[in-house]
């Protein structure tokens, strides 16, 4: 994802589009259901991309299926943002301007650790509650795509999404704390990220106030808890 072949995954790009098949295909092999077509994709269309031109981009989504009639509807979302700065648009610096922003940490982090845990769940017995797995396009840009998503949700309807937890910039936290931000947008949420520090070993500072850094936003502003979780500030 962060190779010089993806050239920074700037949006309506052919590297964004490199992206999009790669986390598709990794769903497909990992065996999530596809809560769109059998591409994975939601697309919509953008009104500029890096060349200024309109272009059409897309979310992947994958589902674990939840295993409870009585929770039909229902499901959690696990999201990450794939895409990045490209060249440096829609924000560039004047020396770095040409360069490819390879959005490591920012955020294949996140959509790595994406895949790996659907990997992980999808040999765990069924969820009660389905679990989508959503590679959001066009953060960077202004939350395109989870605001996009969160107008346009699958397969639940919005009043059926009970949380969202979303890892955006995960790839720095050596010995820090994670950080949590918007675990003021639900009262579980602070027992429930103490909890790590018990069951893994893992500290985290929790953020209640407002700030709105990443796509959980998109649904905080729809009245849904969502976090996100950082490794937090670093040199890079």
């Amino acid at each position: 994802l962060a190779s010089d072949e993806l050239g920074g995954r700037g949006l309506g790009t052919p590297g964004l589009e490199l992206a999009a098949d790669y986390i598709a295909a990794q769903f497909a092999d990992i065996g999530l259901a596809s809560a769109t077509d059998d591409s994975y994709r939601q697309t919509f269309r953008v009104d500029a991309g890096e060349d200024g031109r309109p272009h059409d981009v897309a979310n992947i989504i994958g589902v674990i299926p939840g295993s409870n009639p009585a929770f039909s509807g229902q499901a959690t979302l696990v999201t990450a943002h794939y895409d990045h700065l490209g060249h440096g648009w829609p924000d560039v610096r004047a020396a770095d301007r040409g360069k490819i922003y390879h959005g490591a940490d920012d955020n294949a982090s996140g959509v790595s650790i994406l895949i790996e845990l659907a990997r992980l769940l999808v040999d765990e017995p069924a969820p009660e509650r389905s679990i989508v797995f959503i590679a959001f396009t066009g953060e960077e840009a202004g939350l395109l795509g989870s605001r996009y998503y969160a107008d346009h949700p699958v397969p639940v309807p919005l009043d059926g999404i009970n949380g969202v937890v979303n890892m955006d910039t995960v790839g720095r936290l050596g010995d820090q704390d994670i950080s949590v931000f918007g675990a003021g947008t639900a009262v579980e949420w602070p027992h429930i990220f103490r909890g790590i520090g018990f069951s893994a070993g893992i500290g985290s500072r929790t953020i209640t106030g407002d700030f709105a850094s990443s796509d959980h936003q998109s649904f905080i502003d729809k009245g849904i808890p969502g976090v996100q979780i950082s490794s937090g500030a670093n040199l890079d």
